[in-house]
């Protein structure tokens, strides 16, 4: 029988009774059934009367012998008795057919499938229009029909409550609604600053915890890579994260040198590096481990000393796959066990800002013909009291009572987690230099007036002091040098300096300009300051900054000019797009410029890919990007951030990293990619791999490799050890490097570390 068939019988037997039973027990015909051949009724009974209905489940000895009427052909040829019964109880038949004439009656009853008051009526009586207007039906149903209908309405208002209706896009793209969509997506994965302007042009991916912009939904390889050879690339690097320590400088270095070794090159206690002259850069292992379990690479940066005080500041950069357990290592380097928990601050309601005891008049209700024309529409929601929702600057997904602060009460160290707190850009190409110089310009100084009067604002106070002024002045000065550079690459790697600029809002042009060198200002430059500068780098005192202090970094956010005020400052401008004069006294920004090295291996393109890394305030990310933008130059991501790295000859972190615990867990899922990708080709369409004598290429096997190296090594100094000669393991794979010309000379590890 076919699928349809057995569907059509289906629907046929949907409404047969089920408690129907067919006799199976051969017909006898000197014991005749009363009802009809179904049920037998035995006659032993005292009064001779009809016994009860007992149908008979026994399967019949005789399988030619069947019970009941069934039509049809059979297969087996048995024969049917055909003989009636000769008197019908009506009693006993009437209680053994209740079933069947239960469903009978229901069927006949029920018209059609639909429970509705319409399928009562014929078909020839139904119209779609009696389900708006009860008036079309018979009286008789009328009121059936109404009340159904109420019960539906009510039904369907109750569920419009539960899911409301999706608003409209116009709605949806209002201020304060889009703040609160974005709000909410930002509990999950953490955004940077500058993530809408990303998400407008690039690709984003989410890893690590944060969602970043992988490449450009346009072709820019090649201009990107022009870009760093000639001019400049912008690359947010925000989600790098800063853990601040302070202390002792004796503690901090002690407890620092258990996460690194003087074998492997500079540490913490540089001497460049420790005088805040430069930022440095060290490979960190767990705790006296070196050099078995290595973590990842990490820059750093100390704060230069300040007078009347004995304390240092160091800020440690990691990459996010390494955070947690570099915290982990520092608070037990540190002894820093005791969580300081963050207090939590309360919501402030407009009630509480002004209190006022006198009852407030209500307002009176202006009717919708009599508005204002162009005042906007107040809120309408419950909510339209509170206080209005606010942009989520940092780190979104950590709640307010998570510890950020953890101190030792034995070393007095403290440590802090700046992860977001601190934006961070980096610039690569030989015109870096230039487009800071025509973006950034030094703080002015504040007028008399605003000296005299108290402010709130941190920078009135600072120009009070002539210390602090003299300090500034200074800066300015070796910024202005930088104009004369010819390209970033001339300056010492990894070079400091401090600064104090204006809102670079203030000076934005009015279309996109492409930065270069200017020849007359670089005339300007005395050429004994720029060849010092060349040589010996910036001055220590000018590597200060107010951008390492807490409370100025939290003024500075705090009162930041939003750009609905400044555009409100610029309309009132006598002359249209001349620069704001004097400079608002929120539009002094501390800044932190860090020289970035360039290619370091080779004699080609030497220097090439050098840049400047700027650190800025929380919350000023866009107000320093549209300028550099503007600046014309060009956007990369994380695909550019690889590329930059192998084209400069670097390892990059975590694709060049597989003894690091970061290194294993991105093979492991560049395995899982590849793999994939390579098993949604047909068979026909993949790469034969063994063909072309590749047997792992979706993951390097460096267990095995090393495990191998390590094996010849033991072959190699038992041959020794059987010839007589006493040389160890060491000098060993000293002359296998030696025997090839062109490996640098290096004292190998007495032992070969087995990857695990």
């Amino acid at each position: 029988m076919s699928a349809a068939k057995v569907k059509m019988r289906g629907k046929k037997m949907r409404n047969q009774p089920v408690s129907v039973q067919y006799p199976s027990a051969p017909l006898d015909v000197e014991n005749s059934s009363q009802n009809g051949g179904d049920t037998p009724v035995t006659g032993e009974g005292g009064d001779g009367g009809p016994s009860d209905v007992c149908p008979s489940t026994e399967r019949p000895k005789n399988p030619h012998q069947r019970g009941g009427w069934v039509s049809g052909h059979q297969k087996d040829g048995g024969g049917y008795a055909k003989e009636m019964p000769k008197y019908i109880s009506a009693g006993a038949f009437a209680r053994a057919r209740a079933a069947e004439v239960s469903t009978m009656l229901k069927a006949v009853t029920k018209t059609t499938g639909s429970c509705h008051v319409f399928g009562a009526l014929p078909k020839h009586m139904r119209r779609r229009a009696m389900s708006h207007n009860t008036k079309r039906l018979p009286r008789r149903l009328r009121d059936v029909a109404n009340r159904m209908r109420e019960k539906s309405l009510q039904a369907g208002s109750k569920k419009k409550k539960e899911q409301a209706k999706n608003k409209s896009r116009k709605a949806r793209r209002r201020h304060g609604n889009l703040l609160l969509e974005f709000n909410r997506r930002q509990r999950k994965n953490v955004w940077l600053e500058t993530h809408i302007w990303h998400a407008k042009r690039f690709h984003m991916v989410k890893k690590w915890g944060y969602c970043l912009g992988d490449r450009p939904t346009y072709k820019c390889y090649r201009p990107c890579y022009r870009a760093m050879s000639s001019h400049c690339l912008l690359q947010d690097l925000s989600y790098y994260c800063c853990v601040e320590l302070q202390g002792e400088e004796d503690k901090l270095l002690a407890a620092l040198s258990q996460l690194t070794s003087k074998e492997a090159g500079p540490t913490f206690a540089a001497a460049l590096c420790l005088s805040g002259r430069r930022q440095g850069s060290v490979v960190v292992y767990r705790a006296g481990q070196y050099p078995s379990q290595p973590l990842g690479p990490v820059t750093f940066l100390w704060r230069p000393l300040t007078q009347g005080s004995t304390n240092r500041q160091l800020w440690i950069w990691a990459h996010p796959t390494i955070k947690q357990d570099l915290l982990l290592e520092l608070q037990t380097v540190c002894q820093c066990c005791e969580a300081v928990v963050p207090p939590v601050a309360p919501v402030v309601t407009p009630a509480e800002v002004v209190p006022t005891l006198e009852p407030e008049p209500k307002p009176e209700k202006i009717p919708e013909a009599k508005q204002i024309t162009g005042t906007k529409r107040k809120r309408t929601c419950k909510d339209a009291s509170g206080p209005p929702a606010k942009k989520i600057l940092g780190d979104g997904t950590r709640a307010p009572t998570t510890p950020v602060t953890w101190k030792s009460s034995s070393t007095g160290i403290v440590m802090n987690d700046l992860t977001m707190e601190i934006v961070r850009y980096r610039l690569i190409g030989p015109q870096s230099h230039s487009v800071l110089a025509e973006t950034l310009e030094a703080a002015t100084d504040c007028d008399e007036i605003n000296k005299s009067q108290p402010s709130s604002l941190w920078w009135p106070e600072h120009c009070n002091d002539t210390s602090k002024m003299n300090l500034h002045q200074q800066q300015a000065d070796v910024f202005h040098i930088l104009k004369g550079v010819y390209s970033t690459g001339e300056l010492p790697s990894g070079t400091v300096l401090g600064l104090t600029v204006d809102d670079p809002r203030l000076t934005l042009p009015t279309k996109k300009v492409k930065a270069l060198p200017c020849v007359k200002q670089a005339q300007e430059v005395d050429e004994e300051k720029r060849r010092e500068l060349m040589l010996r780098g910036v001055p220590e005192h000018c590597c200060q900054s107010y951008l390492w202090e807490q409370s100025v970094r939290d003024n500075v956010t705090d009162n930041k000019i939003s750009e609905q005020e400044l555009n409100r400052m610029r309309s009132e401008v006598l002359v249209p797009g001349s620069r704001l004069s004097p400079t608002p006294l929120q539009g002094r920004v501390p800044i932190l410029l860090v020289h970035q090295p360039g290619k370091q291996v080779g004699h080609e393109m030497s220097s090439w890919g050098a840049g400047w890394d700027l650190l800025l305030p929380k919350g000023w990310g866009m107000a320093f990007w549209v300028p550099l933008v503007y600046r014309g130059v060009r956007i990369g991501g994380l695909n550019m951030s690889l590329k930059h790295s192998q084209n400069k000859g670097a390892p990059h972190f975590p694709h060049d990293f597989p003894d690091c615990p970061a290194g294993i867990r991105f093979q492991e899922e560049q395995e899982v990619e590849l793999l994939y990708k390579f098993k949604r080709r047909p068979p026909a369409k993949r790469t034969n791999y063994v063909k072309h004598g590749c047997l792992a290429p979706f993951r390097c096997p460096w267990q095995q490799l090393t495990e191998e190296w390590e094996l010849i090594l033991r072959e190699g100094g038992e041959e020794r050890k059987g010839d007589g000669q006493t040389t160890t393991q060491a000098d060993t794979v000293m002359e296998e490097m030696t025997s090839h010309g062109d490996i640098a000379v290096t004292k190998p590890q007495s032992r070969v570390t087995v990857l695990r």
